[in-house]
């Protein structure tokens, strides 16, 4: 887990979780429960790392994820995905996933990563790979409701592009990298 007082890691998350968003300085002292002076010096130290964006709007300064990749992004993506991991159904989907010799990606989107889930909810996941039927195989012997999409990572970049709603322009906004997050990155970044 992040431990606590690691500043730069903790702001990094909440931009993450939020991708689609900006967030002042100041919003995210708030947050954090932090003084302005630690958030900004945080948020500097990501900002030379190039994987934020600050940006001055009037006398605010707007932070947000930028998608670069990096040892400090891939951190607290691990992060994210142990703390999710705490949940025995995530840890019997992905110790399966784990078991297969080929790379893929899957990303888990909807309720469960909106924290909107009720018990009847499935998990919604995304994966990126040319190999469908032997992940299919894997889904074939869990025990739990799934709602699976299949993309090749052409498909993904392809969808990715384009400026229409999609499975992919809803999962670019929130998502937890089960499997995959080196490739995740380096996917998204080669969208560009």
């Amino acid at each position: 887990m992040v431990k606590k007082g690691n500043e730069f890691l903790e702001l990094l998350t909440i931009l993450i979780e939020n991708k689609e968003d900006f967030f002042s300085i100041k919003k995210l002292s708030e947050i954090r429960k932090i003084n302005y002076k630690s958030a900004y010096e945080a948020l500097k130290k990501l900002e030379k790392e190039g994987i934020i964006d600050l940006k001055k709007i009037g006398n605010t300064i707007s932070c947000s994820f930028n998608n670069k990749f990096n040892t400090t992004v891939f951190i607290a993506e691990h992060e994210r995905r142990a703390k999710l991991l705490k949940k025995s159904d995530f840890r019997i989907i992905f110790n399966r996933l784990n078991e297969l010799k080929f790379p893929f990606i899957v990303l888990l989107f909807g309720s469960q990563v909106k924290n909107k889930q009720t018990k009847h909810s499935d998990f919604d996941l995304l994966i990126i790979s040319h190999d469908e039927e032997e992940i299919k195989r894997v889904f074939l012997t869990l025990p739990l409701k799934t709602h699976l999409t299949y993309l090749t990572p052409k498909e993904f970049v392809s969808m990715t592009k384009s400026k229409e709603f999609s499975v992919v322009s809803e999962v670019m906004k929130k998502n937890i990298i089960l499997i995959g997050i080196e490739d995740y990155y380096r996917l998204i970044n080669n969208v560009k």
